[in-house]
C-alpha cells in the first residue's frame, strides 16, 4: 500500500492512499501512529477520491519527531570519502524543522558556500519501539508505517569547520521526504535489499549534470535495517512519526584529500584546523559538482519489477 500525506488548497494536511493518479483520503486519522494502528486494525475508513495533481505532498510523518541519520552506511560511500568502514552503527540528528515536501524548494541559506545532497532510504516508525522490543528482518511491518524516499541535504562547510554534523545538517528544508511512504508487506520485505536509490541533479534549464549524480543499491548497506532500529532502541524509545535514514550510496559531491597528502601533512604538524580550511579552500575553488541557486534535484527509490516505488522527489535550489 502506497501512502501520502498532503495539504489541500485550505492549507489543512491529511493522510490518503495513493491508486494511480488519484488520492483516496483517509478519515478519522491524523498522525502517522493512527494511521499505523488504522491499517493494522483493517480498518481504514476513506473518502472520496481526489485528483493526485490538485493537492500538494508534504513530508510523510508528523510535527516535532526525532530524525535519526546513520552516517556511513553504505560500503561504496565509504570507499569515495576514504573512511574506514564502521564496526558499529554511526548516527547523527536532523531537526524535525528541516522536513519539507517533495516537491519543496530547497533554501540554500546566504553563509553556506558548499551544498550537497544524499539520497537515503527513510522509515517511518509506527509504533513506540522500546528497549525491550527485537526488531527482527521479519517483523519490520510490525513497527515500521512504512518506506519513503528521504534526501539529508548538507552543508559541507559549516558540517567540517563544526566538527560535528548537526548543524551543517539541520537547516531548514534540508531534508525533503516523500512523496510516498509505502507499507512494510512481504512484497517489500523481499525487495528491501535490492531497491535501486537514483539521485540526479539537472541544470536551470534542465540538462542533467554528468557528475551530479548519485546511484546505488540497498544491498550495499553495512548495517541492514534492523539492525540500526535496534541500535537506536536499546539506548531511547523509537515513536511513532520518528524518522530513521538509513545511510547514502556514492555519488555525494564531497571531496577528500587523499591519504598520502593528509598524512603528509600530519608528519609536517600542520594542525587539523588549518588542514580543515585548506580543504574547504580546495573544494570551494576546485570542486564543481555541489548545488548551486536555480539547480533542481530529482530522486527515486523503486525495485526493478516495480513492486516497490517510492514515487519521484523534484526540489529546486532557491
Amino acid at each position: 500500500m502506497r501512502l501520502m500525506k498532503y495539504r489541500k488548497k485550505d492549507g489543512l494536511a491529511e493522510w490518503g492512499m495513493v491508486d494511480n493518479e488519484k488520492i483516496i483520503p483517509l478519515k478519522n486519522v491524523r498522525s502517522a501512529g493512527e494511521v499505523f494502528a488504522a491499517i493494522n486494525g483493517k480498518r481504514l475508513p476513506a473518502g472520496r477520491a481526489i485528483a493526485r495533481d490538485t493537492v500538494l505532498p508534504v513530508a510523510p510523518t508528523d510535527a516535532r519527531v526525532q530524525v535519526c541519520c546513520a552516517g556511513l552506511n553504505y560500503r561504496d560511500h565509504a570507499e569515495e570519502v576514504r573512511m574506514p568502514l564502521p564496526k558499529n552503527p554511526i548516527f547523527f540528528t536532523k531537526s524535525a524543522a528541516a522536513l519539507c515536501g517533495a516537491f519543496d524548494a530547497v533554501r540554500y541559506p546566504d553563509t553556506v558556500t558548499l551544498l550537497d545532497y544524499e539520497i537515503e532510504l527513510g522509515l517511518v516508525v509506527g509504533r513506540t519501539i522500546g528497549e525491550g522490543d527485537i526488531i527482527t528482518p521479519g517483523n519490520l511491518g510490525e513497527y515500521i508505517l512504512g518506506i519513503t524516499i528521504f534526501n539529508d541535504v548538507s552543508a559541507r562547510d559549516y558540517q567540517m569547520r563544526a566538527g560535528q554534523w548537526f548543524l551543517g545538517k539541520t537547516f531548514r528544508t534540508f531534508a525533503p521526504m516523500g512523496p510516498y511512504i509505502q507499507t512494510i508487506d512481504g512484497d517489500v520485505l523481499s525487495q528491501l535489499y535490492s531497491l535501486n536509490l537514483e539521485l540526479q541533479v539537472h541544470d536551470p534549464h534542465g540538462a542533467p549534470y554528468p557528475d551530479k549524480r548519485q546511484r546505488g543499491v540497498t544491498a550495499n548497506m553495512i548495517f541492514p535495517v534492523h539492525e540500526l532500529l535496534n541500535c537506536l532502541r536499546e539506548k531511547f524509545d523509537l515513536l511513532p512519526g520518528d524518522v530513521i535514514a538509513t545511510g547514502t550510496p556514492c555519488g555525494v559531491a564531497m571531496g577528500r584529500p587523499t591519504r598520502l597528502r593528509t598524512r603528509i601533512e600530519e608528519i609536517l604538524g600542520v594542525l587539523p584546523a588549518k588542514r580543515t580550511e585548506k580543504f574547504l579552500r580546495g573544494e570551494i575553488s576546485g570542486n564543481k559538482k555541489y548545488l548551486r541557486r536555480g539547480d533542481v534535484i530529482t530522486a527515486r527509490i523503486f525495485s526493478n519489477d516495480g513492486v516497490v516505488d517510492l514515487g519521484k522527489q523534484k526540489n529546486t535550489i532557491v
